[in-house]
């Protein structure tokens, strides 16, 4: 638990129990100092007490003991067992706290299936203001301010594994057993569209609203007309299912996350939509990519995987920047916060967490409580403070922190 207890307060505390005399004021710098010299050599004690007891106090210490505690966590001359708790309570002293704010409501089960009850996806309006959900009972439209559902619409059609909202906020395209086109005011089906053989996992609408693209496990990606409902075209050569999808922000490029069985490695695919054929192929991964997002100048792809890790990837080259694990098990989502300085994941069952990571450090800078059974997707809302998730219990979650 951390104190709250200022440094030069706990410095006294610790000269006493010391049998130290307070100093005069003007040496009180030297006297947390040395303070603080002592409890970083009890990183080291004799005793598992003594060592816990000096984590404890130098998290007390706040910001006073970060520089330290970051040098001793990084020097390889010091023994493992010390830096690794220095490290602790470098983290514990600058980590985010995420914290519930509730849960904004419950997908039900439908025919007592526990895997019908899961809330699969998520998807924002683009003002940030209604959001909608998906499990086995339908599609949940909520209002984000008021904190309530509006309505549930697209029954009895087992269930959604993608969504994404029209970029006027009216309408949300969903891929299941087809790829669907609901008016969100009415909940009325505008278009259900067939020629996937399989589960659709991706669906996407383009800015203009005319088109729309969706991928699937039959190893095919189609393109739409929105108005008549008919496909179009498909993209040529696609090698491997298709698990999820994302849109480049001038509606050029499209990524899809590509494996070919579980457990089997998987491979990022950037296409040409106009052309609809392969620009580059990013392999990495080790298993298969569970999302993947543009960043908003298009410049960089964040992906996840059941791998345990989270990567970001240059679009131009395909070059992996940057890595994101540690801490993480099966990680079924990742998303930007709005400003793009940081990600929140989260993870299955194996990892049933909400982790926000800084992009530019590559720091873990916090992780949520536990939720029972895993979360399956997460969206960040426009003040880049709140995320809501999915969660394989039914619930949808609202979430904060606090900076």
């Amino acid at each position: 638990m951390r104190f709250l207890m200022c440094p030069i307060l706990l410095a006294l505390v610790l000269s006493t129990a010391l049998g130290r005399d307070a100093k005069p004021e003007k040496d009180q710098s030297s006297t947390e100092s040395k303070s603080l010299e002592k409890l970083i050599a009890q990183l080291d004690g004799k005793t598992f007490q003594e060592r816990e007891e000096a984590v404890r106090l130098l998290v007390a210490l706040g910001s006073e003991a970060s520089a330290t505690l970051e040098r001793t966590a990084s020097d390889l001359t010091v023994d493992p067992d010390v830096r690794l708790r220095a490290a602790r309570a470098s983290y514990a002293i600058s980590a985010v706290r995420i914290e519930m704010v509730r849960v904004l409501g419950e997908h039900t089960r439908p025919n007592n299936d526990p895997g019908m009850q899961w809330v699969r996806r998520i998807a924002l309006s683009p003002d940030g203001k209604y959001a909608v959900t998906s499990g086995g009972d339908g599609i949940r439209y909520w209002d984000l301010a008021a904190r309530k559902q509006i309505r549930l619409f697209g029954e009895n059609h087992n269930g959604y594994w993608s969504l994404a909202f029209s970029t006027d906020g009216r309408r949300v395209i969903a891929g299941g057993d087809k790829v669907y086109i609901f008016d969100v005011n009415t909940g009325n089906i505008v278009h259900a569209m067939t020629g996937h053989d399989q589960t659709v996992w991706g669906t996407l609408l383009t800015a203009d609203g005319k088109g729309a693209i969706s991928g699937a496990w039959d190893q095919s990606i189609r393109v739409w007309d929105t108005e008549t409902g008919k496909s179009t075209r498909t993209f040529k050569n696609v090698r491997g299912m298709v698990r999820c999808l994302s849109l480049s922000p001038d509606g050029k490029l499209l990524a899809a996350g590509h494996f070919m069985a579980d457990a089997s490695p998987g491979t990022i695919r950037i296409w040409d939509v106009e052309k609809g054929t392969e620009i580059r192929a990013m392999p990495g991964h080790s298993m298969e990519v569970t999302s993947l997002s543009f960043s908003k100048d298009g410049k960089t792809l964040l992906s996840s995987s059941f791998d345990k890790t989270v990567r970001l990837w240059n679009v131009t080259d395909g070059k992996e920047l940057k890595r994101f694990q540690g801490s993480m098990n099966r990680v079924e989502c990742a998303a930007f916060t709005p400003d793009g300085r940081r990600i929140v994941a989260c993870g299955d069952e194996t990892d049933p967490h909400v982790h926000l990571w800084d992009v530019s450090s590559g720091k873990l800078l916090g992780v949520s409580e536990r939720v029972d059974g895993g979360l399956l997707h997460v969206v960040v809302l426009p003040d880049g403070r709140q995320c809501l998730t999915a969660g394989k219990d039914g619930a949808v979650r609202l979430w904060r922190w606090s900076r």
